[in-house]
């Protein structure tokens, strides 16, 4: 049981690794590669420290000490609580999604407000299954909480990560005017 339990956990951090960095990376390289007008007009993944660090580092390690919370507290988790995570995953990927588009915030994922590609469209359910996960682990935390009156050990690495995702995040568009 404990090596399934290793297994599950390996599997989210390489899925987060390679949806969330790696396949955009290798794409990134090979548009470089053939001198692709995305790469070459637009900013892509291999130049924002959000996507390097963030997603190639922070965000797998951070939904691996996640997935090893829920599956040590996975009584809390019913189907109304998945959907209150899947509700809660979208509403943050539209947030930051329309902020993008409001904003003129143009990159290899949205060349023009509005108008995102398929490199966008993979964003936003990378960016929803992340956010899903991450509100879920939250509203498990609340519950055992709730139940046991304790934190949970992992509350404060997937905190500080999530924290420093942000940071790095913000500094990629420190230029820009928060609404």
């Amino acid at each position: 049981m404990h090596q399934k339990k290793n297994k599950i956990i390996l599997t989210v951090g390489f899925a987060t690794f390679f949806f969330g960095f790696g396949a955009g990376a290798i794409l990134n390289l090979y548009l470089l590669a053939i001198n692709s007008p995305l790469v070459l007009q637009f900013r892509s993944s291999l130049m924002f420290v959000s996507s390097i660090l963030g997603d190639g580092i922070i965000l797998p390690v951070v939904n691996m000490l996640i997935v090893s919370s829920l599956i040590k507290n996975k009584k809390f988790i019913s189907r109304l609580i998945v959907a209150l995570s899947l509700f809660c995953g979208l509403i943050i990927t539209l947030y930051f999604h329309i902020t993008q588009a409001i904003q003129g915030l143009v990159n290899w994922t949205m060349p023009k407000p509005w108008e995102w590609n398929f490199l966008g469209g993979w964003h936003a359910l990378y960016m929803f299954a992340v956010t899903s996960l991450i509100s879920l682990f939250y509203i498990v935390l609340t519950l055992n909480i709730a139940k046991h009156k304790r934190i949970t050990n992992e509350v404060f690495l997937v905190t500080l990560g999530i924290v420093l995702f942000l940071i790095l995040l913000r500094l990629d568009y420190i230029d820009v005017k928060l609404i």
